[in-house]
């Protein structure tokens, strides 16, 4: 599979959903590859300044001065987190306070039953970030293997995770734990 097969399937997903597609960026220090974002204004509650969000999906290739561990994954995710900060900055429109993130990783590095677990560790608030982590999802393309991990989503704002993660299982393998008895 290539990326462009990937987006054959997020994009209708997405699209369904009401997200608007943007173009990516690229980073040189530190090294980060932002392939597309998608965004949503998401109404957390009835107050004009507070009640804001957006609801932001980056398709993201691993950087090779990441590993894929627990440290190393909350650095790509702060990484992330600054890049939409700079991207969706919150006095633009549609100005939003909160950013609830999903994260697409292409890794070439294999999936293994194990992934899914160290994807929940990663997942939580992110120090000095107002994007919040939904989900987190590691695809290897040329395995067709996807691990990922969901946060709990309140009310049912953030739904891009759950969306994306039943469009993707029913292309990409799982690799689960068998059960130890």
């Amino acid at each position: 599979m290539v990326e462009s097969d990937l987006f054959e399937i997020v994009d209708p997903v997405l699209r369904a959903l009401g997200t608007v597609p943007e173009g990516g960026e690229e980073f040189g220090r530190p090294p980060l590859d932002v392939l597309r974002y998608y965004r949503r204004s998401v109404r957390l509650h009835w107050m004009p300044v507070l009640g804001r969000a957006l609801s932001v999906v980056a398709v993201v290739r691993q950087p090779v001065d990441i590993g894929f561990s627990k440290e190393g994954y909350r650095g790509l995710l702060t990484r992330l987190a600054m890049a939409v900060n700079g991207r969706f900055p919150p006095w633009r429109s549609p100005r939003a306070l909160a950013v609830g993130l999903t994260a697409l990783i292409l890794t070439p590095e294999p999936i293994r039953a194990e992934d899914d677990a160290t994807l929940g560790t990663v997942l939580g608030s992110l120090p000095r970030q107002r994007a919040v982590p939904v989900g987190l999802f590691r695809m290897n393309l040329g395995q067709e293997a996807v691990s990922f991990a969901l946060s709990a989503n309140p009310d049912g704002l953030f739904s891009e995770p759950e969306q994306l993660a039943d469009a993707l299982t029913t292309r990409f393998r799982r690799f689960v734990p068998l059960l130890e008895l």
